[in-house]
């Protein structure tokens, strides 16, 4: 006689469940519990930390004026920009604990904000160079105060799959104004906010259960937000591994069995 094992699944949001279905096993469920137990002492700092970032994307703004008035070569600058920006992120990743109090964090949220604001400009100023560009930075904010209205409540699990629905939900009701009024082209050019709203809930997981080894305190939200900044390296390189590396490591494992296995 078999034994069934039934699980009832809880609405109450206390522990963040990761699927990795590439495991020896086969399709098993790793759980991380966070680092803060308590959800409204949790939402509460990511509200904090978010209210940050919207900040640091208005910033955008000026910057674009700035770059409309007095261009740049931006063919060239961009990919200077980028692999600074990666320098000094990892940097700041690797030897996180002097950025983690005052003076020193804010100091790097400062940096973080002109680095952040500079290159979206850059970035959109190298796609197309008019007053529309302006619609990138506003979706972007409109998108995280979305996902700070939800987190504002304590009723239902806030999973990464209700974070991008929100997202898709907020982009498509511009997509509907830009239909509107016939600018679906800008807009929808404007898509790649999506990918950035994605990422802040994406590292939010991360962060908050402990698998970037930062132990978050509920106070620390200044230190969170330059984390979202500092984590992208990070995060650039597990999609790469994910995407490219296994691929190659599956190619070499293939062929090394062209050598071991026989044909008949």
């Amino acid at each position: 006689m078999d034994a069934v094992l039934v699980v009832e699944k809880s609405e109450a949001p206390g522990i963040a469940v990761q699927c990795d279905l590439l495991l020896p096993n086969g399709h098993l469920q790793r759980t991380y519990e966070f680092d803060i137990t308590d959800v409204g002492i949790r939402r509460r700092l990511v509200r904090r930390f978010y209210s940050i970032l919207v900040l640091q994307v208005a910033c955008t703004l000026p910057c674009i004026e700035l770059f409309l008035k007095y261009p740049l070569p931006y063919n060239f600058v961009m990919p200077l920009s980028m692999v600074f920006t990666v320098f000094l992120y990892t940097c700041f990743y690797v030897w996180r604990d002097w950025r983690r109090h005052g003076p020193f964090n804010y100091f790097v949220l400062l940096l973080s904000t002109l680095i952040g604001s500079f290159n979206r400009s850059v970035y959109l100023l190298n796609l197309v160079e008019t007053h529309w560009v302006y619609i990138y930075p506003v979706i972007l904010i409109f998108e995280i105060l979305g996902l700070m209205l939800y987190s504002s409540q304590n009723r239902f699990r806030f999973t990464q799959i209700r974070g991008i629905s929100i997202i898709s939900l907020i982009f498509g009701l511009f997509l509907l104004l830009a239909y509107r009024l016939n600018r679906m082209m800008e807009v929808f050019s404007a898509m790649a906010c999506t990918v950035e709203a994605w990422y802040i809930i994406y590292d939010t997981h991360y962060m908050l259960c402990g698998r970037h080894g930062y132990d978050i305190g509920p106070e620390e939200f200044v230190y969170a937000a330059c984390n979202i900044h500092c984590d992208l390296p990070k995060g650039m390189w597990r999609l790469m591994k994910m995407l490219f590396f296994s691929k190659i490591v599956e190619a070499v494992r293939m062929f090394r069995e062209c050598f071991r296995t026989e044909v008949c």
